[in-house]
């Protein structure tokens, strides 16, 4: 009941309430930008450090860093709470809404492209 009715009308409630087009100034973008790079540097970058300190290999520390960086559901249910409870302003919301889709997005091809790049690089090695 919950995945197949209320989980799709909470996405739409989401995306319906997302005025993107409030992001219509330069520096917003910007902003934006300044945004994506703190989360993924702040998950990534320090799950992916964190998993090598601890003895992992580099594939398996930045597939460690992909999959701490997505953050989907928990990331949009928060969000909304914020912005129900007027803490985030209709463009901070927007704007962390995308942050938070782009960085559910970016892992499915970064863990392809780190499987193709270090088993590649195993093969060449053979080789």
């Amino acid at each position: 009941m919950s995945v197949v009715i209320l989980l799709p009308i909470f996405f739409a409630f989401t995306g319906l309430r997302t005025q993107i087009g409030l992001l219509n100034e330069g520096h917003l973008w910007g902003v934006f930008a300044v945004i994506m790079l703190v989360a993924v540097a702040g998950k990534f970058a320090g799950s992916a450090f964190t998993a090598r300190l601890m003895g992992q290999s580099w594939e398996q520390s930045l597939s460690i860093g992909a999959l701490m960086n997505t953050r989907g559901l928990m990331e949009l249910v928060v969000l909304n709470i914020g912005y129900d409870l007027g803490i985030l302003t209709p463009q901070v919301f927007a704007m962390l809404v995308l942050m938070a889709l782009a960085t559910t997005f970016m892992t499915g091809p970064l863990l392809d492209y780190f499987g193709w790049y270090f088993h590649g690089r195993k093969a060449r090695a053979m080789s």
